[in-house]
């Protein structure tokens, strides 16, 4: 009774945040099926569905091409042992088990939004499309431009395996990557210099002396772990930089390099997790040499600036996470029933 309300209500908070006209639609849903509302595979939904419509994920493995504006959202991710620990979310998502989802987007796709899924999101930009305006936002998983022209693309408050290109390149271009945890980059091959964005806010744990290749993009009050090269058309902001190799980039209030930080001393749960969450872990500790070292005395780090990191990927949406109630079977009248509504903004 609790899954079945809780997922219900949300899907009707969904709804009523989107145009009238708009439809939810589920895949893998695990109550009775309703037609033309639960598909058994992501790609029936999306070939049913119409522009601007909303699919909700439920636990499974799911793959399909994208070639239309839909708005695709799970229920976060490390919501089972990763999530235990000092700051989880453990008990407020209701919904637990393996999301892995592979989107391939075709032009059609542009302007979609994907929004807490992993753990193993997949979202690649296909051959020789142009896809614009695609929002990730709470997400695990990697995001791929694979020889294509990807514009004005928006990765936020994700947890990131690796960002880039796994075929022949491609061209990103106002690529803006805020808040993230970053393990893997990879932008050291496609169209050169006409790579453009920022980079804000994000802990960056891969950066190898050409993760950026000869792109222009505009790095600003991340934590930056490992070796850094000088990346001739990058600006350099209120960076931290944990690092024995080389010198700091030019730039503005960056610092760091040559042993002057220790990320140990940075993070909670750094080098070790210790009692943390696994994304948790990546927290600032009091004291921290990042705590203000951004731009305007903000933080750097996932977990800075305006809209810092929220930890397990909670879609921003209410979610109804507890129902109380006498029993299933009651003549009483009134009925009494206690529930607990949680906002993810």
């Amino acid at each position: 009774m609790k899954k079945i309300f809780s997922f219900l209500a949300l899907a009707a908070i969904v709804l009523s945040s989107q145009n009238a006209n708009a439809k939810i639609r589920r895949v893998g849903y695990f109550g009775p099926p309703i037609l033309n509302t639960d598909y058994a595979d992501l790609q029936s939904a999306h070939d049913a569905a119409n522009a601007g419509d909303t699919l909700l994920l439920f636990p499974g493995s799911w793959i399909a091409n994208y070639s239309k504006k839909l708005i695709t959202i799970g229920y976060g991710y490390y919501n089972d042992t990763l999530a235990n620990g000092t700051g989880a979310n453990i008990g407020l998502q209701n919904i637990k088990g393996n999301l892995s989802c592979s989107v391939y987007l075709y032009a059609g796709a542009s302007n979609s939004v994907f929004e807490g899924i992993g753990d193993g999101a997949s979202i690649i930009a296909y051959y020789l499309e142009t896809v614009s305006n695609i929002t990730i936002r709470r997400c695990n998983g990697s995001f791929s431009f694979n020889n294509a022209v990807c514009n004005n693309w928006l990765i936020t408050q994700s947890f990131i395996q690796n960002l880039g290109f796994n075929w022949t390149g491609g061209t990103p271009t106002n690529l803006i990557v805020s808040n993230c945890y970053i393990a893997g980059l990879s932008l050291a091959v496609g169209s050169g210099v006409t790579q453009t964005g920022q980079f804000t806010n994000n802990t960056i744990a891969s950066y190898s002396n050409s993760e950026f290749g000869s792109g222009s993009f505009i790095l600003k009050n991340n934590i930056i772990l490992g070796y850094h090269s000088l990346d001739a058309n990058c600006v350099y902001q209120n960076n931290l930089f944990n690092t024995d190799y080389g010198t700091l980039p030019a730039g503005t209030g960056n610092i760091g390099a040559n042993g002057a930080v220790m990320a140990s001393n940075v993070f909670v749960g750094y080098s070790t997790q210790g009692t943390y969450s696994y994304d948790g872990r990546y927290a600032l500790k009091p004291g921290s040499p990042a705590i203000g070292a951004g731009a305007g005395g903000t933080d750097c780090g996932m977990f800075g600036g305006t809209n810092p990191y929220k930890l397990s990927g909670m879609p921003r949406i209410p979610a109804f996470y507890k129902l109380t109630a006498p029993s299933n079977i009651t003549s009483t009248n009134p009925y009494t029933i206690t529930f607990s509504v949680r906002s993810n903004n």
